[in-house]
């Protein structure tokens, strides 16, 4: 790989990193501007969301302004200049080296190229990760290291408006028991890009495998659909996730999507569920189903709680 687009690559992370701690800093001023009645730790992710969002702006503007040092050229303009392999080689190493993962400019740059090459490297690439530890191959990689490459590949696809891995993505998802967070956060951002492919796959999914309890890769599943509803609203989403509170294991994670998703439809189904319940409902279950009731504008004062003490647990908040 050609030094000077290392030593680029390595600038831009160095100004990225000094950029999102001027943000974390300003910030973290507002920490104790905090609304009555929020979440402490909510409030804090939503800052860091906030400080993050404006870096990611700040560093998005940098890569695409003149710059003297690269002959009054912008670093995507340098970017683009480079051969198909060239970019390619660039991604991996951003991918594996940066600590801010890969320049908006590179990903977008790649996805300008030949739309046969692109698809058939980077179905390379997500096909050959491993993606979860036992699938390493070699001992002297990190795991977390090596799946960054399959990350980077879907910010290519993204930036393309590229979905045809959509299906095979979501197939190999749901043939693992379990997978890292951070996978499972990076499939999920591939396949919430493409509402109108990625619904379908994910209703099947989540109809195929309703005897099952639906844990494990269909938790995330669902919460996938959740996302996707939330922005693009559908009747079928709405059965899906009412099909998926009847079935799922975990009933807690039906009720957090159903409340996420916003239909007020949900509520008597959980006043009812409550009802038919009252000697054997979890009290974790209890209490994220009478949130959600609130969340949604429905009535609490006529359910009885069998613990009494949500009221006071609320009180404490």
């Amino acid at each position: 790989m050609r030094e000077d687009i290392k030593d680029l690559l390595k600038r831009y992370d160095e100004i990225g990193a000094l950029i999102l701690e001027q943000k974390l800093d300003e910030f973290g001023d507002k920490l104790d501007q905090k609304p009555e009645g929020v979440d402490d730790t909510t409030y804090e992710e939503y800052i860091q969301r906030l400080a993050k969002d404006e870096t990611d702006e700040a560093t998005a503007k940098l890569e695409n302004e003149p710059d003297e040092r690269l002959g009054d050229k912008s670093m995507r303009q340098v970017i683009d200049e480079l051969s198909f392999e060239e970019k390619t080689e660039a991604l991996e190493f951003a991918a594996l080296n940066l600590d801010r993962g890969v320049p908006q400019s590179l990903a977008a740059s790649i996805a300008t190229e030949d739309p046969d090459e692109v698809r058939d490297y980077c179905g390379k690439v997500i096909g050959e990760c491993a993606w979860t530890e036992e699938e390493m191959t070699d001992d002297n990689v990190l795991f977390e290291m090596q799946f960054q490459k399959a990350i980077a590949c879907f910010e290519v696809l993204t930036a393309m408006k590229e979905p045809c891995f959509i299906q095979a993505v979501l197939d190999r998802y749901m043939s693992y028991g379990k997978t890292r967070e951070f996978v499972a956060e990076s499939i999920a951002k591939y396949v919430e890009a493409f509402p109108e492919v990625s619904e379908p796959f994910l209703i099947n999914i989540i109809e195929q495998n309703t005897e099952d309890g639906l844990e494990g890769p269909c938790e995330d599943c669902l919460i996938m659909l959740t996302e996707i509803g939330k922005q693009h609203k559908t009747e079928e989403i709405y059965q899906t996730l009412r099909h998926a509170f009847r079935y799922m294991t975990n009933k807690i994670y039906s009720v957090i999507c159903l409340a996420e998703y916003g239909d007020d439809r949900a509520v008597s189904m959980f006043k009812n569920y409550i009802n038919r319940n009252q000697q054997t409902i979890d009290r974790d279950l209890f209490y994220e189903m009478m949130s959600a009731i609130q969340n949604l504008g429905g009535d609490i004062t006529d359910i009885q709680d069998p613990f009494g003490d949500f009221q006071k647990k609320q009180g404490k908040k």
